[in-house]
């Protein structure tokens, strides 16, 4: 066996600052943390080719002592973190006392810092991890940190990274996800001697977003303000209209710490189930604020990860916000018409050939310079040759306009969605286990209805001040009026699209799709399981995490069928599945059944009902809808559009497309030059 040594510091060093540093975004990350703990308002990231050579963060925070300067530079010295109970109480980005440690011992550090009131302030250069300088100069409030080629003493580090613009793209991610996590914090980023980012500082999360990722995100975003179980929820998420092929634009923030968290991303794709098309993501830009101690920040060395105390209500608390979110905006599709100039004058006949001909004799001629008959002969130069004309070897083609003025297409309707102004913040606070008996002797009480999991996130009180409402209505004699005007049917064009107006609103409804969602809301609040034994019992084997939660949530999965016996291993046995999927066309393999559900109860999910039983609604409520092409008389064609326009849920179909379309009148007298 081989002795066992004690390694150097200078290698110990490296081998730790490669657990932290892993790129010039690393150093960013660490160094600019470090300037919003020390209470910055103005911080100013400048990079050069990609970080490698050249980094610099200037801030105005309260900067540091001269003597403490040194200290700062050794590892686990901290000013964060005094005793093991303040890991369970971690207000600040950084704590762990490794970040100016780490990236001295990688690169060449110059620091000047002065404390506000301090005559002086100090000068400090380090390499390597070995001090060169550090003496007393004049400068700003602030800290001044430049970082000059990382990764010099590690070669094999500086070969592994990547093109200059790659890093300086990593780099300038990171300075957004700090800016929209920080909007009282003004985010300046210089790259390559250009200015980048600069956000105002004035502490609206709208603003910042709109200075990262400009005015059509901007617009298509809907406000988030919602509490629960002592979580709250605050931010902006995209409208269903506006969903990506990914998730890169999704940001999850923790007290004010952007993370990567699979509960978090479950729950917002949760809370758009039904509502964007399958195969897109929703964009979002949430912050989760909570009691320190219901998370764990502390798991990894560069802090991206956390974990929560409660999975369960992290989850509901997105999924909900999310919810009455978009219940709250008003979702549907705008259409904006451009009127297109029609050009006047007199045709040019001419063939194509011949105006390229006429156009390059014509910038010949500028060209050459024109001489008195004087001046010619006086000229010894003669005068420039005429360059060549090249002549034309691909043709353009010519179409004849089309006879119609102008046409609407769902698909060539620009979309320009609205502004949502922000709903009133709902807190809720709710035991699953506390049973109100205040209107026990009513027929249908509010707990009734908000009993249903697709109500939680609407607090009891909205139920019964309408159903006091509705009974009061009923006692006098008086119909309530509607809240909204009922819409004129005007017809059906294309034996698909009902057409209405409103006010001065013109609706057009896509008729299958409104009544597949009708059919869907209906099927799922009425929807009944039952489990059928199976002859033979299925084995199937889960992973850890799947086996935990199928064992911790054997009741969940009863209740909608489907029976386990857990056995060592990781093995369960399946020995009933629900009725509907056992036999016939619709039938389902019942291990995959119990592998979907296992994966949504270990990402925190409880509704298994919506994964298990998604596909089958869909499929029922598609089938029995009203087909496009089919002929519906007149009072079927009002029907179905009133119910829709009531209904603020029957908004989009169960796979995400929209249902209704808008046209304002402002814009239809727009588009005919009644107005300017």
């Amino acid at each position: 066996m081989a002795k066992i040594n004690l390694l150097d510091k200078s290698v110990f060093e490296l081998i730790a600052a490669g657990e932290v540093i892993e790129r010039p975004a690393s150093v960013i990350k660490e160094l600019v943390e470090n300037s919003i703990d020390a209470g910055a308002k103005h911080i100013t990231v400048e990079i050069k080719n990609g970080g490698s050579s050249f980094m610099r963060i200037t801030d105005d925070g309260c900067g540091m002592a001269f003597d403490e300067i040194p200290t700062a530079f050794l590892r686990h010295a901290t000013s964060k973190v005094r005793s093991a109970d303040d890991l369970d109480r971690i207000f600040t980005l950084g704590f762990r006392g490794e970040a100016l440690a780490s990236v001295a011992a990688v690169s060449r550090v110059e620091l000047l810092t002065k404390e506000a009131g301090a005559e002086m302030g100090g000068s400090f250069r380090i390499s390597g991890g070995e001090i060169e300088e550090h003496e007393r100069t004049g400068c700003p409030d602030g800290t001044t940190i430049i970082i000059r080629d990382l990764f010099y003493n590690v070669p094999a580090r500086q070969k592994f990274l990547k093109k200059d613009i790659t890093e300086g793209n990593q780099i300038q991610s990171l300075v957004d996800k700090l800016a929209l996590a920080h909007p009282e914090i003004a985010f300046r980023f210089i790259r390559d001697n250009k200015c980048v980012r600069d956000t105002s500082g004035g502490g609206d999360y709208y603003s910042a977003i709109y200075s990262v990722f400009g005015k059509q995100f901007a617009l298509s975003l809907i406000p988030v303000d919602f509490s629960l179980n002592g979580i709250s929820v605050t931010g902006y998420i995209s409208s269903p209209l506006f969903t990506r092929g990914n998730r890169s634009l999704q940001y999850f923030y923790v007290n004010g710490r952007c993370v990567k968290s699979l509960v978090c991303m479950t729950a917002l794709e949760e809370g758009f189930r039904n509502s964007i098309m399958v195969g897109k993501f929703p964009a979002c830009v949430l912050n989760l604020t909570m009691s320190p101690e219901l998370c764990d920040v502390n798991v990894s060395p560069s802090k991206t990860e956390v974990r929560f105390a409660f999975d369960k209500n992290v989850f509901d608390v997105i999924n909900f916000g999310v919810r009455n979110a978009i219940m709250n905006a008003d979702s549907r599709r705008d259409v904006k018409l451009e009127k297109k100039e029609i050009p006047t004058g007199t045709a040019d006949l001419r063939s194509p050939e011949k105006v390229l001909l006429d156009k390059a004799m014509k910038a010949v001629e500028n060209a050459v310079p024109k001489f008195a008959p004087d001046e010619q002969k006086a000229a010894d130069v003669p005068p420039p040759e005429p360059p060549k004309v090249f002549t034309v070897e691909h043709k353009p083609v010519i179409t004849q306009a089309e006879a119609a003025p102008f046409r609407i297409k769902h698909e060539e309707a620009p979309f320009v969605q609205q502004q949502f102004t922000a709903p009133a913040k709902v807190t809720i606070d709710y035991d699953e286990n506390d049973d109100d008996d205040d209107d026990e002797n009513s027929e249908v009480t509010a707990e009734s209805i908000a009993s249903d999991n697709s109500f939680r996130y609407i607090s009891n009180a909205s139920f019964r001040e309408k159903l006091q409402q509705e009974n009061a209505a009923e006692i006098s004699g008086i119909t309530a009026a509607p809240v909204k005007p009922r819409l004129k049917v005007i017809g059906e064009v294309f034996e698909t699209y009902i057409v209405c107006t409103c006010g001065n609103e013109l609706i057009m409804i896509d008729k299958h799709a409104a009544h597949e969602r009708i059919n869907f809301e209906k099927r799922r609040t009425a929807l009944i399981t039952s489990s059928q034994l199976l002859a033979e019992s299925i084995r199937v084997t889960l992973s850890a995490e799947q086996y935990a939660a199928v064992e911790e949530h054997t009741d969940l999965l009863a209740d909608i069928g489907i029976d386990v016996i857990l056995s060592d291993g990781g093995v369960c046995e399946i020995t009933a599945a629900p009725s509907l999927f056992t036999g016939g066309a619709g039938a389902h393999d019942p291990a995959d059944m119990l592998t979907r559900a296992a994966d949504c109860l270990a990402a925190g999910d409880m509704n298994i009902t919506a994964e298990i039983y998604g596909d089958f609604q869909h499929t029922r409520a598609c089938k029995a809808a009203i087909k496009a092409h089919d002929n519906n008389t007149r009072e079927e064609l009002e029907a179905l559009a009133n119910e829709v326009w009531v209904d603020e849920r029957i908004r989009f179909c169960p796979h995400g497309r929209p249902i209704m379309l808008k046209l304002t009148e402002y814009e239809l007298e727009k588009y005919f030059s009644r107005i300017q």
